[in-house]
């Protein structure tokens, strides 16, 4: 219930041209239009870029081999059990569309916690190493 009352609240405190007060119309308005001009689009588009650089994404999963073996034996051990999607979610608490994207490799970083749940649900346990770098 609190979700659903924080998103009607942030709903009602989003200003749109329908529910400006009047006093701040013309402010509103003005805004509207420097955004949509070309040289505040590619001075956004710059900034961006300047904090992409700075601060680069993530690597998926495919360029982590290490992580990307981790989840494709985690899959392959669900699989072998013959647990489905929502088995695994009864046993772990962890909702079917965050296991899909796990075993897919669409969470970049997944937690320690989240993996070590999973594991668990299945039987399993992780056994974490320190090794030298290649």
């Amino acid at each position: 219930m609190g979700e659903t009352t924080d998103r009607t609240d942030r709903e009602r405190r989003r200003l749109t041209p329908g529910n400006v007060p009047a006093e701040l119309r013309e402010s509103y308005e003005r805004r509207r239009v420097e955004r949509q001009a070309t040289e505040y689009q590619e001075a956004l588009r710059r900034d961006i870029e300047a904090i992409r650089a700075e601060f680069p994404p993530k690597p998926a999963p495919a360029e982590q081999p290490e992580l990307a073996d981790v989840l494709a034996r985690l899959r392959d051990e669900r699989t072998r059990l013959g647990l489905s999607m929502a088995e695994v979610q009864q046993r772990t608490g962890i909702d079917a569309a965050t296991i899909t994207r796990l075993e897919s490799g669409r969470i970049p970083n997944p937690s320690l916690g989240l993996l070590e749940t999973y594991a668990r649900a299945l039987g399993k346990r992780f056994v974490w190493a320190l090794q030298e770098a290649l």
